[in-house]
């Protein structure tokens, strides 16, 4: 067979090389997602320790909702990379393919899984990878069962144990599903365009376990697409026209789809502008405090930004919690955060002006009790829901030196991100029609509200809420004129 050599645009390379035991990419259509999941079969089946014959057996079984759906496009991708007779020989009746090049044979296994029904066809399998097409149509049960049959194969009959692998964390020696150097290589991928907010991948995609590897790629009309010259030209241009905003939003901007409970608040916010991939460095300087919006009551959150030389937001930090008052969350929260991650940075605390209010219990407002603990701290503008609204929509829209005019880090503002990707809400009426105001759902709406406190604050046109300190000159008769 003579041999491709596949190079993957540069936003396919982590996923593809991740030695995670989850590796998820998610993606606009035609982003060559497919591609690189298809690919990572060999490249992880290459890995594979040699069984006693010499031989790098591997089995894999690759997973689409429906059969319909593995003989219309699964098998057909897989064929292009793989041809029938080149790369291996399929057995149709039993969707099977057994891959071989070099010293690698890699038994490829097609499996249509629906529903939680299908679990049982999985039981006996022993298998070393698994690959979920279009994953955010499985179900959840098959993708946890799944897991449940990786690393059985090949054993430690065919992959004896050697000395220099040592032993496990159980005392047993190691053998089996493993690479040239003894780690493991039983693996779990897969590629989806993205899946619908308040759905089972939706929350794995967001807050992945530590043993996942997750990346949702640039949008098709991003500056970052770096796969187009694969496509042909203006492919995603031509592919908007007629759709609707959710459609567009999701198989081109690559964003989270709708959700039946309501309709996102900020509809301008894009990953792809708006998230750094690369962690985010503050300025070290007391001439640019942290700005610290806070919402205050049972469900308390904070957002930590800081304003550049250039008017750009910086968003570094978010957290929230539930049923823990003010007090608790700055001295075991807050405090902690800015001490660890911002050392001898000064900060100003922007609040609810309703902070100001005086407690039942104590007689004091929280803002007495935030100044008792160091902070220097002011009251928003105002606490009217379309202004702080339009302050962190001004931030959204506005693009300075070719980037968005407020960045979030991705590492560490999760929360803050998946409420604006679609967390913070307007609910839906009967009807269909959103609500006026948004939802009150905990911890979205909070961090939400922290976000438009410090966007408040650090807006400096004086449109949301503001007031421009104009001084206004009078107007006094001189004779026949006015001076």
């Amino acid at each position: 067979m003579e041999t491709t050599v596949y190079t993957p645009p540069p936003s396919l390379i982590p996923f593809f090389t991740s030695e995670k035991f989850v590796s998820l990419i998610v993606g606009p259509v035609g982003s060559g997602k497919t591609s690189a999941a298809i690919l990572k079969i060999a490249y992880h089946a290459k890995k594979m320790a040699p069984c006693r014959d010499g031989i790098r057996r591997s089995r894999c079984c690759w997973v689409r909702n429906t059969r319909q759906q593995l003989a219309d496009t699964s098998i057909k991708d897989f064929l292009k990379w793989y041809p029938d007779g080149a790369a291996g020989i399929f057995e149709k009746t039993n969707t099977r393919f057994v891959l071989k090049f070099d010293d690698v044979e890699c038994e490829v296994l097609f499996r249509g899984l629906d529903d939680a029904n299908d679990v049982r066809r999985l039981l006996s399998l022993q298998l070393s990878f698994a690959v979920f097409d279009e994953f955010r149509e499985i179900n959840r049960d098959i993708f946890e069962t799944m897991q449940g049959r990786l690393g059985r194969y090949p054993d430690k009959v065919l992959v004896p144990p050697r000395a220099e692998w040592g032993l496990d964390s159980r005392g047993n020696p190691i053998g089996g599903c493993v690479t040239d150097e003894g780690k493991s290589n039983a693996h779990i991928w897969g590629a989806s365009n993205p899946p619908d907010l308040e759905t089972f991948w939706e929350e794995f995609i967001t807050n992945p376990p530590e043993n996942a590897f997750v990346d949702i790629q640039p949008g098709g009309l991003s500056p970052e697409a770096d796969w187009l010259e694969y496509l042909p030209e203006n492919y995603y241009d031509n592919l908007a026209k007629g759709k609707s905003e959710d459609w567009i939003d999701v198989y081109i901007h690559s964003k989270f789809g709708k959700t039946l409970s309501g309709s996102p608040v900020f509809r301008a916010f894009s990953r792809d502008v708006h998230v750094s991939k690369e962690p985010l460095n503050y300025i070290r300087s007391s001439s640019f405090p942290l700005i610290v919006g806070m919402d205050v009551g049972l469900h308390p959150a904070a957002v930590i930004g800081q304003m550049t030389p250039t008017g750009r937001l910086l968003v570094l930090h978010s957290m929230s919690e539930s049923g823990m008052g003010a007090l608790r969350f700055v001295r075991e929260r807050l405090k902690p955060t800015l001490s660890q991650r911002f050392p001898g940075q000064p900060a100003i605390v922007v609040l609810d002006p309703a902070a100001n209010t005086r407690s039942q219990t104590d007689e004091r407002t929280v803002l007495e009790v935030l100044k008792e603990e160091g902070f220097q701290v002011r009251t928003a503008k105002t606490n009217a829901i379309q202004p702080r609204i339009g302050a962190v929509d001004s931030f959204l829209t506005r693009m300075i030196e070719g980037k968005g005019g407020i960045l979030f880090d991705e590492a560490n503002c999760g929360g803050i991100i998946s409420a604006l990707a679609g967390k913070y809400r307007y609910r839906l009426k009967k009807n269909g029609d959103a609500e006026d105001s948004p939802e009150k759902n905990h911890p979205w709406s909070d961090l939400a509200d922290s976000l438009q406190y410090l966007c408040l604050h650090t807006d400096t046109s004086g449109v949301f809420g503001g007031k421009k300190q104009v001084k206004i000159k009078p107007v006094r008769q001189a004779g026949y004129r006015y001076v």
